[in-house]
């Protein structure tokens, strides 16, 4: 999982103290070197602050910036979208997912006229719940719509 994805999985609350722990064997396995993931798993007992101020700090130390859970929300999306506008998932399964990992994020608030219209999903989301139409059909509406996302909200994201 990049680097991106997983700061932003952090900020929607996707992580646990576990995964913190696992990125910083990763990264420090791989040849990147941080005090902080270092410290990551040098800490005893392996509890959620210590582990979460460490793996901030880190991320800090290897370039990134902490985003706002906004932005965070939209990182996500993006990614789960580009993924099912490629074509290489099941779209259904795929939607989902990234609506697990923004599970956080109201989709009602600072709606204009549909659930999820905040962030452009309201077409996908609606696909998503369908229950008239084959699943066949449904990915297909998906996808389509994917690629409509991808042109009108990649870039401004």
């Amino acid at each position: 999982m990049d680097d991106e994805i997983f700061i932003a999985k952090y900020i929607a609350g996707k992580v646990d103290t576990d995964d913190l722990v696992e990125f910083a064997n990763k990264k420090l396995a791989s040849g990147v070197y941080s005090d902080h993931l270092l410290n990551i798993l040098d800490e005893t007992p392996k509890v959620w602050v210590p582990i979460s101020n460490y793996f901030e700090k880190a991320v800090i130390d290897l370039g990134y910036e902490i985003p706002s859970f906004d932005d965070a929300i939209w990182v996500l999306v993006k990614y789960h979208i580009t993924l099912i506008s490629k074509g290489n998932v099941c779209p259904a399964k795929q939607f989902q997912e990234m609506l697990k990992d923004i599970e956080r994020f109201s989709l009602h608030d600072g709606i204009k006229e549909y659930v999820g219209d905040n962030i452009g999903i309201s077409r996908m989301y609606a696909w998503y719940h369908e229950d008239h139409c084959s699943p066949e059909q449904i990915d297909s509406e998906i996808f389509e719509e994917s690629l409509k996302w991808v042109l009108e909200y990649s870039e401004k994201h």
